[in-house]
């Protein structure tokens, strides 16, 4: 993670609850390696009096700089795969009992992907089965930049743990693809994964066998499952009250690869009309297509400076039917064609005012 690369601009980042477990993993992974904890709380901004809190609320500035810092603190640049060893199934939560008491592997894995917001908004887990595979996808919801890779090797690690406890150490992944470039320290991968690694894939996730969806995890009870079931969904309700309507709105987009749900659709989500879905977003002051059009410049420019897709399905995954038109969204925001961007090597940054003109289709 170099230290020097840009921040994506905050513009529309949510808030982020940083649940404690999480954090004092964090720091005492970077204490064992002689980094000053209380330096590096300070120079993200953060002030060491939140670590008696149970959840901590930080802003994106302060995550990102958290996380940098700490890679460079530390002179580990695989900070992240470590991390996610240190995350055992008890420090998920409420997240990680739901799985556990759950009827079977699949169910504990639909649940962990529905609820996984209350554990960070910034990614996405998808299951999809795929003949005699099954893919876990993860997706970034919002550009994570250079701490991109770092948060897809600590959440692909850990959910590796998770599949290891739930089936009772049964299960084996087939495959694990990274959407970033081989790092340097590439070779260590195989350390944390007994499995063929590739990296600059078309997404980041993990392959394994649709056997071991059948598994029963250990602490198994259907009763006491639908009981966490429905203290995650109020916490889950919880947090989406406390985000702004924008940014609930943006991870929804997020969600929803390919397709762009219509201000309709969108209203009937979140249980209003649409008359009043345009007036509170007119009070943040931006529209949906707005938005829209931001969610997907800020998309594209991830899209472009971290993955090898082609531009074409980079359009399709934005929600356009015809690149065409992608690209002539692209030119209109940043002046250049996405095929240039990306031959310059630069990040496409979107332009963080929102009343600009909307790009449409």
């Amino acid at each position: 993670m170099p230290a020097n690369t840009a921040m994506p601009v905050p513009s529309g980042y949510p808030q982020i609850v940083l649940p404690n477990h999480y954090l004092q993993q964090l720091l005492a992974l970077v204490k064992s390696r002689g980094v000053n904890t209380p330096a590096l709380l300070q120079q993200a901004g953060l002030n060491q009096q939140l670590m008696a809190q149970h959840e901590i609320r930080v802003n994106w500035p302060q995550f990102y700089q958290l996380l940098q810092h700490s890679v460079a603190l530390s002179n580990e640049p695989a900070l992240g795969l470590y991390l996610g060893s240190q995350l055992s199934i008890s420090t998920h939560g409420l997240l990680g009992l739901v799985a556990l008491s759950s009827t079977d592997v699949q169910q504990a894995l639909q649940l962990i992907g529905r609820f996984i917001a209350t554990r960070t908004p910034l990614i996405s887990l998808q299951v999809q089965q795929r003949r005699q595979q099954v893919a876990l996808l993860l997706n970034e919801l919002y550009p994570l930049g250079a701490i991109g890779p770092f948060m897809a090797e600590t959440v692909l690690v850990a959910l590796h743990q998770v599949l290891q406890v739930l089936t009772q150490q049964q299960y084996q992944p087939s495959q694990i693809h990274f959407a970033f470039p081989p790092p340097a320290y590439h070779a260590l991968y195989q350390v944390f994964f007994p499995c063929k690694v590739l990296f600059s894939q078309a997404q980041t996730a993990i392959y394994f066998g649709r056997r071991f969806l059948a598994i029963t995890p250990p602490m198994s009870d259907s009763s006491v499952q639908q009981q966490l079931s429905a203290q995650c969904e109020q916490q889950l309700q919880q947090l989406q009250q406390w985000q702004t309507l924008s940014g609930a709105i943006q991870l929804l987009l997020g969600r929803t690869k390919g397709r762009i749900p219509d201000i309709k659709q969108v209203a009937a989500e979140f249980a209003m009309s649409e008359r009043t879905l345009r007036r509170r977003l007119g009070d943040e002051q931006i529209s949906y297509q707005q938005l829209v059009s931001r969610w997907r410049m800020q998309m594209a420019g991830h899209y472009l400076h971290n993955t090898a897709l082609p531009v074409q399905q980079i359009a399709y995954l934005l929600g356009y039917a015809d690149p065409a038109n992608f690209g002539r969204a692209f030119r209109q925001q940043h002046g250049v064609s996405p095929q240039k961007i990306r031959q310059l090597g630069v990040s496409a940054q979107v332009n963080a005012n929102p009343t600009a003109n909307p790009a449409h289709e």
